[in-house]
């Protein structure tokens, strides 16, 4: 529609031009180079319109012939920027399944036709890597590193050709690099993390975990763990190098963020009562034992009190009990206040119900204490091979000391910032536990009462008897040497207790 519009009013403006110019009265005359002319004027303006459109068509046509040349360069150059560009996508797409033939060959492809590209370079170090070409997969990254754009592929790069060939520093210059170039980049947090965490950097991982907090790559209740769990093991460290006063200060700040820190709570205590702080030593481990129970508590709360009277410890286990009495190490305790105090069956019965759920080591090296109390040799021997023969505890620091490896703390970190555990949960469940029958089986035997004409005969043999006065004596003796005998199997069967869990954390 618009087109017709035009062309009418194209049109009825050339005829009104035509028109007004046959309708023009007069001539003009004039006189150039001794020649006279005389024309319509009419004419002569119509020849002028001719004249000028003419140049105007001209000069539009020299241009157009003069820019040929380029018009033509540039189509070819679109033509192979085009080519390129599919060379490229197809690259891409055949690194990405892992063809490196067909890779490389559209890199080649792609560089011919682009030239030397960041995208270029990326396909060529991808291909390269997938051929196993490692130098041109390396200077091909590190030619990235040059432009801005691709500074932070190229980093990447580069780590992941440092891992492939072992090299964990170079990996963690490069991760470091690029974590401080996007410190929102999951995968720099990740790799400066297990790096960091595989070579003890304690307190810079501390600063890299606060960085992926602020970019939201940890949850707060991640990140507090993890700082926690990360202020235990350089505490820890600190304490060995022999820097005590370090070691408490980052103890009790990993408390502050998370008082059921199991190892930071045992070393608080150990350093508080080496400073003759008992009180505060104990009071830590009652906080963590609140919040998390776990074994190690409980055996270094025992250590806080090994020096003092029977009753004294038994009223701290009494006490220690009190804060997580649903707790398995509660009973325990309450069960070795028992034997403490003697009362050998209360402890039995406090550990039966624990053994039917799960026969561990500890509970098994207990009953054995219990029977050797109650001069049950034999029993409390059956007990120690049972506990010889128990796994152990799974958890780190059962035993209520944290001597980990570096490679130990890297782990409990991580997982404890994952998962808020010390240790992976065992492929294994807990040790099965006992039927009844297998506990009586093992419990010492009732002894069966006299009988009445068995007594009247030996009181009747003793008055007969002409040595009734030697076997009085013998008698006598005997039952003091019974009456010893409770105290000398104590003694042995303590020991043999120590061997037996000594020699089950080593089976396990």
């Amino acid at each position: 529609m618009i087109r017709i519009l035009i062309f009418i009013l194209s049109a009825a403006f050339a005829a009104f031009l035509l028109t007004f110019l046959a309708n023009m009265d007069g001539r003009i005359v004039g006189e150039a180079f001794d020649l006279r002319f005389d024309i319509h004027s009419g004419f002569a303006f119509g020849l002028a319109l001719t004249v000028v459109g003419a140049l105007i068509w001209g000069t539009s046509l020299v241009k157009d012939l003069a820019a040929l040349p380029g018009k033509l360069k540039r189509k070819a150059q679109d033509a192979r920027r085009e080519r390129g560009f599919v060379a490229l996508a197809r690259g891409l797409e055949a690194a990405a399944v892992g063809d490196a033939e067909d890779a490389r060959h559209h890199a080649r492809v792609a560089r011919r036709n682009l030239g030397e590209s960041s995208l270029t370079r990326l396909l060529t170090a991808q291909a390269a890597q997938l051929a196993g070409d490692d130098e041109t997969a390396k200077e091909n990254f590190r030619a990235m590193l040059e432009a801005p754009e691709t500074t932070f592929l190229g980093l990447r790069g580069l780590y992941l050709q440092a891992r492939r060939a072992g090299d964990k520093a170079g990996a963690l210059d490069y991760a470091e690099q690029a974590f401080r170039l996007r410190s929102n980049a999951a995968w720099a947090f990740e790799s400066v993390l297990e790096l960091g965490l595989e070579r003890g950097a304690w307190g810079e991982m501390r600063a890299a975990v606060a960085t992926a907090l602020k970019n939201r790559l940890l949850s707060p209740e991640k990140a507090r763990r993890a700082e926690a769990a990360l202020l235990a093991a350089d505490a820890y460290a600190a304490e060995a190098s022999g820097e005590k006063s370090l070691a408490l200060e980052e103890t009790e700040a990993a408390l502050k963020l998370d008082a059921g820190l199991a190892p930071a709570a045992i070393l608080v205590a150990r350093l508080q009562a080496g400073a003759g702080k008992r009180a505060q030593a104990a009071k830590a481990l009652e906080a963590a034992f609140a919040q998390a129970p776990h074994p190690g508590l409980l055996q270094a709360y025992e250590d806080l009190y090994k020096d003092e009277s029977v009753e004294t410890r038994a009223d701290a286990l009494k006490r220690f009990a009190e804060h997580r009495p649903d707790a398995r190490e509660a009973k325990l305790a309450l069960a070795r206040r028992h034997i403490l105090l003697g009362e050998h069956d209360a402890a039995a019965a406090l550990l039966e119900p624990l053994l039917r759920e799960s026969a561990t080591a500890r509970e098994c090296a207990l009953m054995a204490e219990a029977a050797a109390g109650a001069g049950e040799e034999a029993a409390a021997r059956s007990w120690l091979a049972r506990a010889a023969a128990a796994p152990r505890d799974a958890v780190p620091g059962a035993d209520g000391a944290f001597h980990l490896t570096r490679e130990g703390w890297a782990r409990l970190v991580r997982e404890y910032m994952e998962h808020g555990r010390l240790a992976p949960a065992p492929l294994e469940g807990p040790p099965p536990g006992l039927s009844e029958d297998e506990i009586k089986r093992l419990a010492p035997p009732a002894a069966p009462p006299a009988a009445a004409g068995e007594k009247a005969a030996s009181v009747e043999e003793e008055a007969v008897s002409p040595d009734a006065d030697e076997s009085e004596a013998s008698r006598g003796s005997g039952a003091e040497q019974a009456e010893e005998e409770p105290d000398d199997a104590l003694a042995r069967i303590a020991a043999e207790r120590a061997r037996a869990v000594s020699a089950a954390g080593e089976v396990s």
